[in-house]
């Protein structure tokens, strides 16, 4: 919504001020889908905005559902006929997350996520990310009576390719005169994009930062993040070294476990020696992804291996998570994304 051209379209119109914060709060704090919802504004008023201004830049292509209920994915269509797709996940009983694109297609082209393998279509506008938060809100009001508690901006795209869109869609998400959330409850994931990681530090030092490594040595990783080509594990090291010194807070490090490439025991060791090199273990998590399907020649690790890697890093002295997969059979789980 372009609340300046709506300002003006208001005033021309002689109408007061109060119908702007009126459209803002109804927007905002209360997720209208559509003109008609906005029930504050009379009804002629509503018609003659329908007319000219949408709420919403996206439509709502497709809504699917996982068996489970945990897992709800969007597929978005773009002015321009690009389509996108969202997650909303449910973390805990009452606590969705939301996984934002940021892109159409992805530059960074990791072999192993369907993302990667579409390349890249374009950016996305500031208002194409706040407005899948926007709609999936609104979806999940109506239907589960329910609130996003935080964003992840780990869906299409590589977010600090993007930095000037993902930098406005978060200072609208956490101003208190629009969506509100509060700092730590956005994360920003990254494939290793140097200078976006000292940006996001001076910029955003209360939210968080995740990094998708999937190996610790160059070679290896050259082949999984070709970002790694660019800015190589050493320069991505000091980058996070400085973050940390900086910002004090707690870096994600998500790491995509894929059979007979990365879950090995030495593979463990050499993960924990890389991450030491960049900081003391308490600056950490280690969040494990069981490989998801994307199609290729890759494999998920057995249960037993997941594991042993899992028990590894806690004996190196690491917080370990691993990733419980939401939406595998919507294609709606890490790395699925594709957006048609």
């Amino acid at each position: 919504m372009d609340f300046k051209k709506l300002s003006v379209f208001l005033k021309d119109n002689g109408l007061p001020a109060f119908r702007l914060k009126q459209v803002h709060e109804a927007i905002f704090k209360n997720f209208a889908a559509s003109w008609d919802e906005i029930s504050a504004l009379p009804a002629p008023l509503r018609d003659k905005l329908e007319g000219e201004f949408r709420l919403n830049t996206l439509d709502t292509a497709d809504t699917l559902v996982s068996k489970k209920g945990d897992a709800i994915k969007f597929c978005f269509e773009m002015k321009d006929g690009l389509k996108i797709e969202t997650v909303l996940l449910n973390l805990t009983s009452e606590r969705w997350s939301l996984c934002v694109s940021t892109q159409a297609g992805c530059p960074v082209r990791c072999p192993f996520c369907a993302t990667g393998r579409k390349g890249l279509k374009r950016n996305l506008s500031p208002d194409e990310i706040v407005d899948q938060f926007l709609a999936a809100a609104s979806y999940l009001k109506k239907n589960r009576n329910q609130k996003i508690a935080s964003v992840i901006f780990m869906g299409m795209g590589e977010p600090f390719y993007n930095y000037e869109s993902v930098s406005e869609a978060i200072r609208t998400m956490t101003d208190p005169e629009r969506i509100g959330l509060g700092q730590r409850h956005i994360s920003v994931s990254t494939a290793g994009h140097v200078p976006g990681i000292r940006r996001f530090a001076k910029d955003f030092p209360q939210c968080n930062l995740a990094i998708s490594l999937h190996a610790s040595e160059d070679d290896l990783r050259n082949d999984l993040v070709p970002l790694n080509r660019q800015y190589p594990l050493s320069q991505l090291a000091k980058a996070l070294n400085d973050y940390i010194a900086m910002t004090k807070r707690r870096v994600l490090v998500e790491f995509v476990l894929m059979d007979g490439l990365n879950n090995s025991r030495s593979q463990a060791a050499k993960l924990s020696s890389w991450l030491r090199a960049v900081a003391a273990p308490k600056y950490f998590t280690v969040n494990l992804i069981p490989y998801n399907r994307t199609g290729g020649p890759y494999r998920a690790p057995a249960r037993d291996r997941v594991k042993v890697f899992a028990g590894l890093m806690e004996t190196y002295g690491f917080e370990v998570t691993v990733r419980k997969s939401l939406g595998d059979d919507i294609a709606g789980a890490c790395g699925q994304l594709a957006g048609k």
